[in-house]
């Protein structure tokens, strides 16, 4: 529970300075890979949604980006006999720094906490076990992201990779998202 309440704080302290700030919101999606154990048979496939606001300090290369992040994934390997399904939902806050911004382009890698919840039904034939899969992880999320800035009110954003390391040998990465800013 300390981890949740330093990062609680991190995003008060930033919130708290919202009159010297530049703010994005941005959605999108792309593919979501989770492996929850390190056992080979044991990963999940899918698609992800992601919400991101992109706060920076003013005169600033460097950014404070809440996210919010639900994956839909089902196991390939057994899918035609006993398919799995499961929702992961992961918040997390990464601190940006702009390595190279250029016009209208940015490149930045970020990293930081992150807070994972899994949950799922295992099906046997047409009838779901009785047991769910329910659990939480924390974790270090990493990446980096390539920004198109076409205008004040409409960037993209892409992120090639996204990779969370967590606790109890939990890994989850995100390929090829793209975001929107909506804001």
């Amino acid at each position: 529970m300390k981890p949740f309440a330093i990062f609680a704080l991190i995003v008060i302290v930033f919130v708290s300075f919202s009159n010297t700030l530049e703010a994005q919101v941005y959605l999108g999606g792309g593919r979501a890979v989770s492996f929850f154990t390190p056992a080979s048979l044991d990963h999940q496939y899918g698609y992800g949604a992601i919400i991101q606001r992109q706060i920076y300090l003013e005169e600033s290369r460097f950014s404070l980006t809440p996210t919010l992040q639900g994956a839909l994934l089902t196991n390939r390997q057994y899918f035609e006999y006993l398919p799995e399904y499961y929702t992961t939902v992961t918040l997390s806050t990464h601190l940006n720094y702009d390595v190279l911004s250029i016009n209208k382009f940015r490149i930045t890698p970020f990293a930081g906490p992150s807070f994972i919840w899994a949950t799922g039904l295992q099906a046997g034939g047409l009838v779901f076990d009785a047991l769910p899969v329910n659990f939480y992880r924390l974790g270090l999320e990493a990446g980096l992201s390539a920004t198109y800035i076409y205008s004040e009110n409409f960037s993209v954003k892409f992120i090639p990779l996204t990779y969370i390391w967590g606790t109890r040998e939990y890994v989850q990465g995100n390929v090829l998202s793209f975001l929107f800013q909506i804001k």
